[in-house]
């Protein structure tokens, strides 16, 4: 059965960020951009990123903290090298009382710690003629990127499902965070989940499969199974929107996929058998073995 109902409640209730959280979140964004361009020399802006840009942040699972992203995009100069980005934007934190203890250096950001609730990267970026990049500070690289570009596909993506890809996205990375054979990171896992609409699918007719959540969660995990049964591990995932950028090759290895294919093969089918299980009460047991047992009540 299609519980449209249940599923709108339990997204509210169990997956979605809080509605506090988020303010909370929106407020220290808001204090480090104007830390930023008051004390970065090199500031041009800062933009959101990831799943914070998507809105597709999730609770975190046990009350655990939750991650967020940031771009600060920086001033090309010839002269630096990538981690002399890095360094700059580190050692303007140090340099203030409000963040000194909070900034820690990561391969490819700052990442602000804030105890009990949530982490902020912030992620170097700078333009170089028409491409956007990151600042591998480990390699001392920079890494093509465009997060605006991807946020936009996404979204042209969420828009043929009237909205409902970005539950959908909050579902799945809710049973990533449960299911330990799974740990697949979410731009991977976003990047599945979009790549199975498809640009030809605007039509109302076409449309019209979309037209709940809980509809739109089985054709697209039905797509991603069809996927990962007739792919070689070997296959690379890409932004779609910038193909030199290749997930995988940073995040994925065969025996993450190997689990992932067997895992999410299980979970289709016990998504598929709940969905068809035309009496309530036992679909309703169906659906809480894929999200537990707090679904539907």
């Amino acid at each position: 059965m299609d519980h449209v109902n249940e599923f709108a409640s339990f997204l509210e209730k169990e997956v979605n960020l809080n509605p506090n959280r988020l303010v909370t979140l929106h407020k220290n964004v808001k204090d480090v951009r104007e830390f930023l361009s008051q004390n970065l020399d090199s500031f041009v802006k800062v933009e959101q990123q990831g799943s914070y840009a998507l809105k597709t942040i999730i609770k975190p699972h046990r009350g655990d903290e939750y991650d967020a992203d940031i771009l600060v995009y920086m001033r090309y100069a010839g002269a630096k090298k990538p981690a002399d980005y890095h360094t700059e934007v580190l050692q303007c934190f140090k340099k203030s009382g409000n963040f000194r203890a909070k900034a820690k250096p990561k391969t490819r950001s700052i990442m602000l710690e804030y105890p009990g609730d949530f982490r902020l990267d912030v992620v170097p970026c700078i333009t170089r003629g028409d491409s956007f990049c990151v600042c591998n500070s480990l390699k001392n690289e920079f890494e093509p990127t465009d997060g605006t570009a991807y946020r936009d596909w996404f979204n042209s993506k969420t828009d043929i499902t009237s909205g409902h890809l970005k539950s959908v996205t909050r579902l799945l990375k809710y049973i990533n965070a449960r299911e330990s054979d799974w740990d697949v990171p979410s731009i991977l896992l976003t990047t599945f989940i979009g790549n199975n609409v498809h640009a030809n699918e605007c039509s109302p007719k076409a449309r019209a499969k979309f037209s709940t959540i809980p509809k739109t969660l089985l054709i697209v995990s039905r797509r991603i199974n069809a996927f990962l049964q007739n792919t070689p591990p070997t296959s690379k995932i890409r932004n779609p929107k910038l193909k030199s950028e290749c997930f995988t090759n940073r995040h994925w290895n065969q025996s993450n996929y190997n689990r992932f294919k067997e895992s999410f093969n299980t979970y289709y089918r016990k998504m598929h058998n709940a969905y068809h299980d035309n009496n309530r009460e036992r679909s309703l047991r169906k659906w809480r073995d894929l999200f537990g047992p707090n679904f539907g009540k």
